[in-house]
């Protein structure tokens, strides 16, 4: 009983969001325990501090504007991170953060990533985002996942995504592809010591700056 009372619910999130609101600070979840994080649809006025908090089932951030950092530095998030067609008005902080699900960023708009060391399950997915800033890829783990007997692979896709700053993913493990179908880099992409268990795909992506390989690994390419 004691530990169902120190689980934040739905309520307690919505009345921290409106005090920090009334006090123009980032909303405080920092260490806590959540049972979900459920704001699709929303506009919040001030960031979000999720830092070493742990969060027992998914996040749904669908469609939501956030006016201010969202930092995850080393949460647990039992479930999926929803952050699609999303406007963070700040940078992701996702360092050293543990996901158990899918992290579906698709068409968001962000102004920086920090997603070093950053564990995923299933795939990770920036396809036809825009990131202001850096994407810091390093020594980040995208596994495959297994479901009910299917497996999700663990692909990093960045298709048709538009970063303007450079890519790097030193270090990092993607169990499957890495997909750079068509999407634009403002600066270099680094991928020295990089494992992809499967395909680096290159074709048709418009890259600024010079593409690192030193001692990358992968299946097969496609340019």
């Amino acid at each position: 009983m004691t530990e169902q009372k120190n689980i934040l619910s739905q309520v307690d999130i919505e009345r921290e969001i409106q005090l920090s609101q009334t006090e123009r600070r980032p909303s405080n979840f920092r260490g806590k325990v959540l049972s979900g994080f459920s704001l699709p649809e929303r506009t919040l006025k001030t960031g979000l501090d999720l830092e070493t908090a742990v969060i027992l089932g998914p996040v749904s951030l669908e469609g939501t504007t956030i006016k201010g950092d969202l930092n995850l530095n080393r949460t647990i998030i039992k479930g999926a991170f929803y952050f699609g067609s999303a406007v963070l008005e700040g940078n992701l902080n996702f360092e050293e953060a543990d996901v158990k699900g899918v992290v579906n960023l698709v068409g968001s708009k962000i102004e920086g990533l920090n997603f070093r060391g950053l564990r995923v399950n299933g795939f990770l997915s920036l396809a036809k985002a825009e990131i202001e800033k850096d994407l810091d890829f390093r020594e980040i783990k995208v596994n495959d996942a297994y479901h009910a007997g299917l497996i999700i692979k663990g692909d990093l896709y960045l298709r048709d995504a538009k970063i303007n700053g450079s890519l790097n993913i030193e270090k990092g493990l993607v169990e499957g592809s890495l997909d750079l179908l068509n999407a634009f880099i403002g600066g270099k992409v680094n991928l020295e010591n990089t494992v992809i268990k499967d395909s680096l795909i290159l074709k048709q992506a418009k890259i600024q700056g010079e593409v690192i390989t030193k001692e990358t690994q992968y299946q097969h390419i496609i340019r």
